[in-house]
């Protein structure tokens, strides 16, 4: 056996580094520069979320406008405040969006804002809906994407929050 000291060193650069590291701080910075690991995750969910917005605000725009004198006022008027409503999640969404690629420190509270307004928005749309539309039923189909986002929101707030890295890879 030799009487030289076992040396720590970087999995990439062959740095010596202190025994509770895997990265010298040059690599680990190069790391976490990259969006990886489960980060994917809520820019594929952004993109759906997208989607469905505009198609959501694409149906609800075209229902206000072929309904447009068959329903009362309140009823009109509703339709097309929803449509409006989707137009500006939709612009949010794109914003949090562009956060998100320039990986800008402000995306934690933007995207942690969006989910919780999208929850926000479809608990007044399913109670204004279910006054002005009494002949709609509030039903399985209604309340489940409210518990889907709930359970997808109380993963990915706490993430962004208090991940290393989300901190790493958005708040420098």
């Amino acid at each position: 056996m030799t009487d030289t000291a076992f040396k720590w060193t970087c999995i990439k650069c062959d740095k010596t580094i202190p025994q509770d590291q895997e990265y010298c701080p040059e690599c680990e910075e190069k790391r976490y520069r990259k969006i990886g690991g489960l980060l994917f995750l809520p820019f594929l969910n952004m993109l759906l979320i997208s989607y469905s917005y505009f198609t959501s605000m694409a149906f609800t725009l075209k229902a206000s406008i072929d309904t447009l004198g068959y329903l009362s006022l309140p009823q009109s008027t509703y339709l097309f405040i929803c449509a409006g409503l989707n137009f500006i999640v939709l612009l949010y969404i794109i914003y949090v969006a562009s956060l998100f690629l320039r990986k800008k420190k402000e995306l934690p509270l933007a995207y942690s804002v969006l989910l919780v307004a999208g929850i926000v928005i479809m608990l007044i749309d399913r109670g204004i809906g279910r006054y002005l539309f009494p002949q709609i039923a509030l039903d399985f189909n209604q309340i489940m994407p409210i518990v889907t986002h709930t359970i997808y929101a109380c993963i990915w707030i706490p993430y962004f929050r208090y991940s290393v890295r989300a901190k790493k890879t958005f708040i420098r």
